[in-house]
C-alpha cells in the first residue's frame, strides 16, 4: 500500500512541476516534466493493479487524483493561448505556402 501511495505522490509532484513550468512559460521544462509524469504513471498503473488500499489509502489516492486533475485543468488553461498562437502561426505558414505556390507555379 505504501508503495502505491508513494507512486501517486510522485505523480502529483511531477504534475506540480508541470504546472510550475507552465506558469513560467518554460515550455522545455514542461515537456520534460510531462515525460517524467508519463513514466511515473506507467509505473503507477503496474503497482496499482497489484495493490489493495485500505479506506485511508483510498481517501489519499482520491485526494491526489483530484489534485492532479486540478493541475491538469490549470495547465490546459495556461497552454490554451500558446496553442492558439502556434495554430495561427502554422495556418499563416500554410496559407503563405499556398499563395507562393499559386503565384510561382
Amino acid at each position: 500500500m505504501a508503495d502505491t501511495i508513494a507512486y501517486y505522490e510522485s505523480v502529483v509532484a511531477a504534475s506540480g512541476e508541470m504546472l510550475a513550468a507552465a506558469r513560467q512559460q518554460a515550455w522545455d521544462a514542461l515537456i520534460a516534466a510531462e515525460q517524467r509524469c508519463a513514466e511515473l504513471i506507467g509505473r503507477l498503473q503496474a503497482a496499482d493493479a497489484e495493490s489493495r488500499l485500505d479506506e485511508a489509502g483510498q481517501r489519499r489516492k482520491a485526494k491526489i487524483i483530484r489534485r492532479v486533475l486540478a493541475d491538469d485543468a490549470e495547465i490546459r488553461r495556461l497552454l490554451d493561448p500558446r496553442m492558439r498562437a502556434l495554430e495561427d502561426m502554422l495556418n499563416t505558414a500554410v496559407t503563405r505556402r499556398r499563395v507562393d505556390s499559386a503565384y510561382h507555379a
